[in-house]
């Protein structure tokens, strides 16, 4: 503890002495505020700790939840969170990555590591792209903020372990949760030591809110999320929105929001699409999302009735994405086939075609539609192109050209926007097999099952692939890399 003394300063006139002691005042209080920030980030768990945990976690969903492997969806929420990072942050210590999870409640939450987890939940609750960055910003800042690591630090202090599966449970929200990763009781009853402050909600609140503006978005967007989120009672924030119970939100949090967007943002009413630029793409790719949070079964009974009842598209669209998951192909393409004729004619709804197509294993028809589109550009023009590429790539090593199917897989591995897709990995190493390169098979394989979180197979994988890489391959020095790392825990 500093012990501060007070000496009474004489009443000098001197213009000199004044410049003096405002520049000693100035000096002192710059080496103090390093000194607290030293102390602060001294007394955080390190950076390759952080890392280590956010890994782990990730590994404990995988393993355990059904993580959404859409390449067209994790690339879209990836791009985003990039634009998020690039625009509105300044300067961060993370390599963000974003993962979306079935489950029907709305919940988001961030781990140590710059992982972030969206529910599917969460895209049927929000309209518009400038509310989901509005979540994503918010998810972020607690990152940034370091709050988790703040607590897990606490936690250490007083001589407690956490666990990834324990992470898991307080941000999945609840007892439900804590069964399905499996953790105890006692572990359980740390989730309130995990949980945020007040203090760190008006701090993921500020740094969010200007993370959302700097990169272009309506902040209001945000305002009118967490409007929504106040309006539901507790019976429902138990049942459906997980995220109050380790987000609170009274209401000073979103009348101190409200007055920041109307200070900075005059045409509060329209959002901004700055990764989409089209309104259109964001509904069919939300509606796409809700699709994969719901079991095929029970859905295409809900919509079949709610069809029913009013002639929709976007009813009928949701439907014959259902009745693909189902497997149900024929009634499929009959709905997407009108649907093409009833929504706006852009060409990503045929991209949809195409994957039905692939999937029924009507392989040429499939083919033709992919060879023909062409999406050239930035923004969501990228992200189509690159599920065209997957698609095409899928569908020609199918038909048996497998060197031009290996030369899309290569241009999607580099491109790097859909390496949080395990299966990606796995349809890679089942074409190197097919081409008899069993080192590049192996090593692929044992990223899948490493995204997947079976660490056991993965290393057996990684090994195998020691044996048949060349040794001076970048591919067997990652390789050995990971070995290496395995074997020293």
């Amino acid at each position: 503890m500093i012990n501060w003394v007070i000496l009474p300063i004489p009443k000098i006139k001197s213009f000199k002495f004044k410049i003096f002691s405002f520049l000693l005042i100035s000096l002192l209080t710059i080496c103090l505020s390093f000194s607290l920030i030293t102390i602060h980030l001294y007394a955080l768990i390190s950076l390759e700790e952080e890392e280590k945990i956010g890994k782990e976690v990730l590994q404990e969903v995988s393993k355990n939840l059904s993580v959404i492997n859409d390449p067209e969806a994790i690339a879209y929420v990836n791009l985003l969170g990039d634009i998020l990072l690039k625009k509105g942050v300044t300067f961060s210590l993370f390599k963000f990555r974003f993962y979306i999870i079935k489950d029907k409640t709305f919940n988001a939450f961030s781990v140590p590591g710059g992982y972030i987890f969206l529910n599917t939940g969460l895209f049927d609750f929000l309209e518009s792209e400038d509310e989901l960055a509005g979540i994503m910003a918010h998810e972020m800042s607690h990152n940034l903020a370091r709050h988790v690591a703040k607590r897990i630090e606490t936690i250490k202090k007083m001589q407690m372990a956490t666990t990834a599966a324990t992470l898991a449970a307080v941000f999945l929200g609840g007892s439900e949760a804590a069964q399905i990763v499996g953790i105890t009781g006692t572990a359980l009853a740390q989730t309130k030591l995990l949980a945020y402050s007040r203090m760190d909600e008006e701090e993921a609140d500020r740094m969010g809110f200007e993370i959302l503006t700097k990169a272009g978005f309506n902040p209001e967007a945000m305002v009118r999320t967490f409007q929504k989120l106040s309006r539901e009672s507790s019976f429902s924030i138990e049942l459906n929105y997980r995220y109050l119970l380790t987000h609170p939100l009274p209401p000073e949090r979103i009348n101190y929001l409200q007055n920041l967007s109307e200070k900075i943002f005059t045409n509060k009413k329209v959002d901004r699409y700055v990764l989409s630029q089209d309104p259109v793409y964001f509904k069919r790719l939300r509606k796409r999302i809700i699709v994969y949070g719901e079991e095929p079964s029970d859905l295409i009974l809900t919509l079949k009735i709610r069809l029913s009842a009013e002639k929709d598209p976007w009813t009928k669209y949701q439907l014959a994405l259902a009745l693909m998951q189902g497997r149900f192909f024929v009634e499929a393409e009959k709905y997407l086939k009108e649907v093409l004729t009833e929504l706006p004619r852009k060409p990503y709804f045929e991209l949809d075609l195409a994957e039905l197509y692939y999937q029924k294993g009507d392989y040429e028809k499939a083919k033709a539609i992919l060879t023909e589109l062409n999406f050239s550009g930035g923004g969501i023009a990228r992200i189509l192109d690159l599920k065209r590429k997957y698609l095409l790539a899928k569908v020609l090593s199918e038909i048996g050209d497998l060197k031009e199917s290996y030369s899309l897989f290569k241009e999607l591995e580099e491109e790097g926007l859909i390496k949080e897709d395990p299966y990606f990995y796995y349809y890679f190493g089942l074409l190197c097999a097919r081409l008899e390169s069993l080192g590049e098979s192996h090593f692929y394989f044992a990223k899948f099952y490493e995204n997947k979180g079976d660490l056991k197979t993965a290393k057996y994988h990684y090994k195998k692939s020691l044996s048949l890489l060349k040794k001076d391959s970048k591919m067997y020095l990652e390789a050995k890399e990971k070995v290496e790392d395995d074997e020293k825990k």
